[in-house]
């Protein structure tokens, strides 16, 4: 049989050294005696274990980990721009086939019927190919656009042995020679001397061949605390009683006892120290123990840049319908308790990559396993990670049951791509040769940033522009492709770019979610600051959702964008910008309306079809001053027969690529738009899809040299009716609240003339609109929201404040709760 080989045990064995023994001639920076009798090594491998329990070192006490040990040893950080890699070594073959399942290729099912995983029990991730079921946790994380799927991995001229093949990924060389060092050990080699000794650990009995360079090479922790010097009966404390004594009988006994005696006494301290608290808080499961213990060595953050574990088990040649589904059951919840345990600090700066010596035959066998076959995949998962599909399956079309698949990429390209674009660079040094980029990180690693308060921001003009886009996380404009995932926050510098002046304050963008994977909300804020318990755009699954945002840049002209749950795709245009430069000021309005194609106001009576352009002409009507450059318009879409999108646009200019409300059919939809006015007075307004019925109602319009300039805030939250904030607890039934917005949030108590406010309806229990107007005055008859029952839908709004300083709310049926929060201020 083409088989034949050492076992999976064995060739791990060979291709390893034991945890204490060092490569090359490495320094002894990691045995170097510190307080207490301590050595970082020590100090290693005791928070590994468990002491100090990772997320605060010495929370066990000081007769554990001494505070001045602490102080020595965790002293050390990784930098700022650095990242930390956790290797997951797949020992035996993975079968690739069973992992990343080609569910609608029925040559899968015909030749491995007795072990096929069903279509209907597939994660689908496209239309062809989707992860085994017991990897949901991983299919959650890919729906977040934070897992890499590296399709048909592999390499020229494959081996079918354990021992070869190991030898082949472990040393990772594009060059020819013997595997004599591994690919991280020759990354740790070019590492700087001070940091270099805790770089790497494995946590294993051995250290393996990647592990080692030719200089130096990682540290092994032992996940079980099984160290010779844990037992604790009463023959066991007597000998090394015994065995500790020695050490003192140094002299005249040569070079060879002091080593042994050395080393025996730091062994039996070591095990000794931290036995009385490895047990606690630790699972018994072997691979969940061991990636909890690599989220405690990331907590610790004591200078480890590669975290090597291993999951061994997958020379399936038998009874893999019971085998494998096990085995990827464990990785699924390995990974899921690496990232429980990681602190929230530590998030971004972690990727795993997983790796197997080979796959696995297309046919399977009649033992109910497959064979050693070739290609497979790799996973990379972090959140700074590309999610997606890479490289292609293997084809299943082979002549013989005995043929081994095509590989479409080599895993040095996978390698080498990490160690460029996560570890640092060096890819072709530490490889031996040029390989594809394969692209597959957004960004690099970083820390935390460090939190900044901006000064007040001065009073600004508007410019109008006719829209931009900026962004778009679906096809990469703007340097990003791929969405936001859970809890990400994502950095995009505006100012200085795209047209926009280096002095601009704050940037208008109309700003669209699409396809959520799950119902979230964004915040948009100045990027340095803490994020504010604000919120800009709520995305829902199935819709696209757009919202206007007028967002304060922070430091280095930057906004930073945050979605709190699930995945999801965003399309920004810039559609102006706010400037202490500028003398255009706002002048508030009664909303008027302009535009009911269902009753002909505006000139435009029935729907506005596909493809079809009006012009509406908008200064000089509803009070709107004539010399106005610029309009604050209230869009709203109704009885749309198909999704779409509007673009609204000054008259003259040519139609831009960009969105200004999204629909699907049947929505009522609004959107606050901020227009640049064109030729004759007018905007334009495009419909791109089915036909639709438009109204539009002008809020403001903006001047120059005349009405009230804008100052920008940090958004602040100043109504919420679920817990009483603002206003009554409770939702609002049909009628109208009054909120005071003068003196609150950073609006000046006297002087502002209108307030700009995020509202958003939640969950009404009827379809319903929602008009904001100036307290004392009569309630108009135009709205700013319109929300079906259930729904939680948001849009900004240019709230004019009356004598008393507040605005009203107005909700016309069923209930509903109110949420606003404050952007800024005309004054």
């Amino acid at each position: 049989m083409l088989d034949q080989d050492v076992s999976t045990t064995d060739a791990r064995r060979l291709l390893s050294a034991p945890a204490g023994a060092r490569g090359g001639n490495g320094g002894n920076g990691g045995g170097a005696v510190g307080p207490y009798g301590w050595s970082r090594r020590r100090f290693l491998q005791a928070v590994g274990m468990g002491v100090g329990g990772g997320l605060a070192l010495g929370a066990l006490g000081e007769d554990l980990i001494p505070g001045e040990v602490r102080d020595a040893y965790a002293g050390t950080p990784i930098g700022a721009n650095e990242g930390i890699l956790i290797t997951v070594m797949l020992y035996g073959g993975n079968d690739g086939l069973n992992t990343v399942v080609p569910y609608t290729d029925g040559r899968y099912y015909s030749q491995r019927a007795n072990i096929a995983v069903p279509a209907a029990q597939v994660l689908a991730l496209d239309g062809q190919v989707g992860l085994h079921p017991r990897l949901p946790y991983l299919k959650a994380l890919y729906d977040r656009g934070e897992v890499a799927v590296v399709q048909g991995v592999g390499y020229p001229n494959p081996d079918l042995s354990h021992f070869s093949s190991m030898a082949t990924w472990m040393n990772a060389r594009l060059t020819p020679g013997a595997a004599t060092t591994g690919w991280i050990g020759r990354w740790l080699d070019g590492q700087p001397a001070a940091t270099a000794e805790l770089s790497a650990a494995s946590i294993d009995a051995s250290v393996a061949l990647h592990l080692i360079g030719a200089e130096r090479r990682a540290v092994g922790i032992s996940p079980w605390g099984d160290m010779f010097g844990s037992d604790s009966s009463v023959e066991d404390l007597r000998m090394y009683a015994g065995l500790t004594s020695m050490s003192a009988m140094s002299g005249g006994r040569g070079r060879w006892h002091d080593m042994f005696a050395a080393t025996m006494k730091n062994q039996l301290s070591i095990a000794h120290d931290v036995a009385p608290v490895f047990g606690p808080d630790l699972p018994d499961g072997d691979f969940i123990r061991k990636m909890m213990i690599a989220g405690r060595l990331v907590n610790a953050n004591v200078g480890l840049r590669v975290i090597d574990v291993s999951l061994d088990g997958f020379d399936n040649h038998d009874d893999q319908l019971q085998n494998h589904p096990n085995l990827l059951g464990e990785l699924n919840d390995g990974i899921a308790a690496l990232f429980a345990t990681i602190s929230p600090a530590y998030r971004d700066r972690v990727t795993i990559v997983t790796m197997s010596e080979f796959g696995r035959t297309s046919y399977s066998n009649e033992s109910g396993g497959t064979d050693h076959g070739t290609a497979s995949d790799m996973f990379l998962i972090g959140s700074k990670v590309r999610g997606g599909l890479y490289g292609q399956q293997p084809s299943l079309a082979i002549a013989d049951r005995w043929d081994r698949l095509t590989h479409h990429v080599d895993f040095r390209s996978v390698i080498g791509t990490t160690i460029d674009g996560w570890m640092g660079g060096g890819g072709s040094t530490i490889l031996g040769g040029s390989f594809e980029n394969l692209g597959l990180f957004r960004s690099g690693p970083s820390g935390p940033p460090p939190v900044i308060v901006l000064p007040p921001a001065s009073p600004s003009g508007f410019v109008s522009s006719v829209p931009n886009r900026v962004f778009d996380t679906r096809d990469g404009t703007g340097g990003r492709s791929g969405p936001l995932g859970q809890g990400e926050t994502w950095r995009f510098a505006l100012a200085g770019s795209y047209g926009i002046p280096g002095h601009a304050v704050a940037v208008a963008i109309n700003l669209t979610s699409v396809d959520a994977s799950a119902s979230s909300f964004v915040t948009v804020f100045p990027a340095g600051e803490a994020r504010p318990f604000a919120s800009n755009l709520n995305p829902v699954p199935g819709a696209a959702v757009p919202n206007l945002v007028i967002a304060r840049v922070g430091v280095d002209g930057a906004v930073d964008i945050f979605n709190n749950t699930g995945a999801v795709h965003l399309v920004a245009d810039v559609v102006g910008w706010f400037t202490p430069m500028s003398d255009v000021g706002l002048q508030s309005l009664v909303p008027g309306r302009l535009l009911d194609s269902r009753d002909g106001t505006g000139g435009t009576l029935g729907m506005i079809g596909p493809g079809q352009q009006i012009d509406l002409v908008v200064a000089g009507r509803e009070g709107v001053d004539p010399a106005s450059t610029a309009v604050a318009l209230n869009v709203t879409v109704t009885e749309p027969t198909a999704g779409s999108y509007l673009t609204v646009w000054p008259t003259g200019s040519d139609r831009p690529l960009a969105s200004s409300v999204n629909m699907t059919s049947g929505q009522t939809v609004p959107n606050l738009v901020l227009s640049k006015v064109g030729t004759d007075a007018r905007v334009s307004i495009y419909n791109h899809s089915g036909s639709t019925h438009v109204v539009v109602d002008v809020l403001a319009g903006f001047v120059a040299g005349a009405g009230a300039r804008f100052v920008t805030v940090s958004p602040s939250r100043v109504l919420d009716t679920r817990d009483g904030l603002g206003a009554p607890q409770g939702p609002l039934n049909n009628g109208s609240l009054t909120v005071k917005l003068a003196g609150r949030s950073g609006v000046p108590a006297s002087g502002a003339s209108a307030v700009l406010l995020n509202v958003i309806a939640v969950a009404p229990t009827a379809s319903t609109y929602v008009s904001v107007y100036p307290s004392g005055m009569g309630r108009p008859q135009s709205s700013n929201l319109n929300a079906v029952a259930g729904q939680v839908v948001p849009n900004m709004v240019i709230a004019r404040l009356g004598d008393d300083g507040a605005a009203t709310i107005y909700n016309n049926a069923g209930a509903v709760d109110l949420v606003a929060d404050v952007m800024g201020y005309f004054a």
